[in-house]
């Protein structure tokens, strides 16, 4: 199994404290049945360059020491404007593909102009954003209509794992899986406290709920990201840079 969206890099962001939380972190994905995970540090472009930030992450990775699960390199990447000033993307996104997680901004959120940035992001950069936790945009998520234009310019649509864990959320959010506007599921771990993996857990909800095909769909669309392949047929974007894995 794989998690696409996780923060277990020490010393990177608000995720993993220390190299000991971080390693504590990782026993627990591999309790939780997780074999790859994807490292999304979290990265502001009004903070740092895309150089200062895989420069932090390589030393990141260097503390870490581990057989019991694959890591690969990737960010959260909050949109910003400054993007705009790089040549390309590739260092951010997710390892030898075209996918770059997308946080979104939070505020002054206007769904129409945000949009057109995303299509020009994509156009100008031939990546695929998938949306981080696309549950705590309100503008996104009480819209199907939103949704799916994000669909249907080509985005990965991305919930959290504790989504489908609270019980008031998780009615919408099965719904959303079920009508095919969710594409991935991530426990964007942070921590072993308040923020802990759990993909596990949102998995055994979804095949008791909705069934194990829904399961079986969203580990295999996991698979395609890290992979570098379509998980869509009708997305018409740039070819993906192919994967390793």
């Amino acid at each position: 199994m794989i998690d696409i969206h996780t923060h277990i890099l020490p010393y990177m962001d608000d995720g993993a404290k220390d190299t000991g939380e971080a390693m504590k972190m990782i026993d627990f994905l591999r309790f939780q049945g997780i074999d790859i995970a994807v490292c999304t540090p979290h990265f502001d472009p009004s903070s740092s360059s895309i150089k200062e930030f895989t420069e932090n992450r390589e030393k990141a990775f260097q503390t870490i020491s581990t057989d019991n699960i694959t890591l690969i390199a990737g960010s959260e990447t909050g949109y910003h404007d400054l993007l705009y000033q790089y040549s390309d993307l590739n260092q951010i996104c997710i390892s030898n593909t075209s996918y770059l997680l997308l946080e979104l901004p939070y505020k002054n959120f206007r769904s129409e102009y945000l949009l057109e940035n995303i299509d020009k992001l994509m156009s100008l950069f031939y990546i695929i954003p998938i949306i981080a936790h696309i549950e705590r945009y309100n503008a996104l998520w009480k819209s199907k209509i939103n949704i799916k234009k994000l669909l249907g310019l080509g985005c990965i649509t991305q919930i959290n794992a504790d989504t489908i864990i609270d019980k008031k959320k998780r009615r919408t959010a099965l719904h959303y899986i079920k009508s095919g506007l969710i594409d991935l599921i991530g426990s964007d771990c942070h921590n072993m406290s308040r923020r802990p993996p759990n993909l596990k857990d949102a998995f055994v909800i979804i095949e008791k709920e909705i069934g194990s095909s829904y399961c079986d769909l969203l580990k295999k669309n996991a698979n395609s990201i890290i992979k570098g392949e379509m998980i869509r047929e009708e997305i018409a974007r740039p070819m993906l840079r192919g994967s390793e894995f």
